[in-house]
């Protein structure tokens, strides 16, 4: 910003900024804790949901296993066709 005045504006700004310690203060404290909190809040989110994954692949039998859902029977066969597939397991129904 180009004003002639720079000097009397930093000045006033200055004297703002020290009349208003506290309430600064307060103010940047409570940034701080919001920046916190968010932090905490999306760790633990991807936490769950990296656990939750994993509970899902040790259920499933393990990170080796491949899970499909809503195939068609023509889409299972090809995948069964597929030369590294070495087993299928239909569900009953």
């Amino acid at each position: 910003m180009n004003v002639k005045n720079r000097k009397c504006i930093r000045k006033l700004s200055l004297k703002s900024l020290y009349a208003n310690r506290r309430r600064n203060l307060i103010a940047i404290f409570a940034i701080a804790l919001t920046t916190l909190l968010f932090t905490s809040m999306f760790t633990i989110v991807l936490s769950l949901n990296a656990s939750y994954e994993t509970y899902q692949f040790r259920q499933v039998g393990g990170y080796a296993h491949g899970t499909f859902k809503d195939v068609s029977p023509e889409q299972a066969e090809r995948i069964a066709a597929h030369p590294k597939v070495k087993a299928l397991n239909l569900p009953h129904k």
